[in-house]
């Protein structure tokens, strides 16, 4: 419509209290806080997981080290025998080869011969470059000397292994019908029936055919070993020295016929050192047999090998050594590996945690120097819209002058209000002052009205009776008509 006004009248809406904006400062503040706290946790969880992956990668190529360390020292003991078989077999096909007079040579040497040790009496320097021959003292006395050529073509290798790998113990041959056996390096009749607890020759041999269970000419003869594969043993401890080792027989057969075996034996302290000079960055390995034997282990104190299964998922890694059925197992819980992670990420944690308290610490400098500078401020200005003004707070010098100013109007605003209530309370005073005036005039306006009419009816009176009386003197017949009172 013509004439309205086009705008639509102003309601101010109250201003949040300072404590209310306040809290949702410091709602804001934790809010921001929290996410940068997740984020920080997110990124440390990523690295933790990266720092785990990079550590069992690190495990898994110690492992893999470890292996090759294992097979090169089961090679060389492999190496060893299947050179031995070769030259024997070798010697056992082609006799024309082999040294038929060596035999011959050194019985011509002996001093006195023995019947279950010929090489006894050899001279000492020579028995070192032989080794030893063994006989059951049950069996012909020359029976060796046809067997005993073929083995000893194998001599000079045999030697030059041993000077080259000190973990080699023994280097043997055994006779398929138990009735001899040469040996390298040399043993003494005298050794090795004191070393066996035996008091002649037939029960230190059989000591030795059973070696601590494992029966060597058994586990590489045909029935157990019809591939004339070459056959590793489990552990048992050398009658001799009295050291743990584990045996690698090659079985030797001329033509098809079965007739002996060539091994040597190897200290399980050669596995043990491997596992001891390639020390793992945490967990623990062993060498274990296809029958979980344990042959070796990374822990001096022998600790047991922890039941199954061996599965990844549960903290192990397992590798297969070459030509046998033996295991590299490594294991490492999982509470090592997460203690060995977070021992990398210290650094990183401890950079995290300072980041996130210089954060905060900035914060807090922040909201101390202005925030909280301006919210009481704000605080303080609602303070003085009342009558009563306080006096400033303590402020950082910075914002002195801002609450100085604030006391300052406000204390004239008060001023100003004061003096205008005084003025409107003077106004208002003499009002009521003019209304006193005004209400005494009229009431004596009033009192004088009164007292004219009072007047007036008295004069009135007065009139009516010298009318009256004019009247009657006159005689007047008719009455005449009596005129209208005047009002009271």
């Amino acid at each position: 419509m013509a004439g309205m006004s086009d705008t639509v009248p102003h309601t101010e809406a109250p201003a949040p209290s300072a404590r209310l904006v306040q809290r949702q400062h410091a709602t804001a503040l934790a809010i921001v806080m929290a996410v940068f706290t997740v984020a920080l946790l997110a990124y440390g969880w990523s690295v933790y997981a990266r720092q785990r992956a990079a550590l069992w990668w690190s495990l898994s190529s110690q492992g893999e080290q470890i292996q090759l360390a294992l097979n090169d020292t089961l090679d060389v003991a492999r190496s060893h025998v299947g050179a031995m078989r070769l030259s024997t077999e070798r010697n056992l096909r082609q006799p024309l080869l082999s040294d038929n007079g060596l035999v011959d040579r050194l019985e011509r040497r002996n001093l006195a011969p023995l019947r279950d040790a010929p090489w006894d009496r050899l001279p000492q320097d020579l028995v070192k470059e032989v080794g030893a021959v063994h006989v059951d003292p049950s069996a012909d006395a020359t029976a060796y000397r046809r067997g005993v050529e073929a083995p000893l073509g194998a001599l000079a290798q045999v030697a030059a292994s041993h000077s080259q790998h000190q973990r080699l113990q023994w280097s043997y041959f055994y006779d398929a019908q138990k009735q001899w056996r040469w040996v390298y390096p040399a043993q003494s009749r005298e050794e090795l029936i004191t070393a066996t607890g035996q008091t002649e020759m037939a029960g230190a041999l059989a000591t030795l055919w059973h070696a601590g269970g494992t029966v060597p000419l058994d586990a590489a003869g045909p029935t157990r070993n019809p591939q004339k594969e070459l056959v590793w043993t489990a552990a048992h401890t050398d009658p001799i020295k009295k050291t743990a080792v584990v045996s690698v027989l090659a079985p030797i057969y001329n033509a098809e016929r079965y007739v002996g075996l060539v091994g040597a034996d190897l200290t399980l302290d050669a596995l043990n050192a491997v596992l001891l000079q390639r020390a793992l960055p945490m967990g623990q390995a062993w060498v274990v047999n296809g029958q979980g034997q344990v042959l070796a282990s990374s822990d001096t104190k022998a600790a047991p090998l922890p039941a199954g299964p061996y599965a990844p998922e549960a903290g192990w890694l397992r590798f297969a050594l070459r030509g046998t059925d033996w295991s590299l197992l490594v294991h490492a819980p999982g509470s090592v590996v997460a203690r060995k992670t977070l021992i990398q990420m210290v650094p990183m944690l401890a950079t995290g945690v300072a980041g996130l308290l210089a954060l905060l610490g900035a914060c807090l400098w922040l909201n101390r120097r202005f925030t909280q500078p301006a919210l009481q401020l704000a605080d303080y200005v609602q303070q003085t819209e009342g009558p009563t003004i306080k006096r400033p707070p303590p402020v950082p010098v910075l914002w002195k002058p801002w609450f100085d100013r604030v006391a300052r109007l406000a204390l004239q605003r008060r001023d100003q209000v004061m003096g205008a209530h005084q003025r409107t309370t003077q106004l208002e005073n003499q009002a009521a002052q003019h209304i006193v005036d005004m209400r005494n005039l009229a009431a004596e306006h009033e009192t004088q009205l009164a007292a004219r009419a009072g007047e007036l009816r008295s004069a009135y009176a007065q009139l009516s009776a010298a009318l009256a009386d004019a009247q009657a003197a006159q005689g007047v017949a008719k009455k005449p008509a009596r005129p209208n009172p005047l009002p009271e």
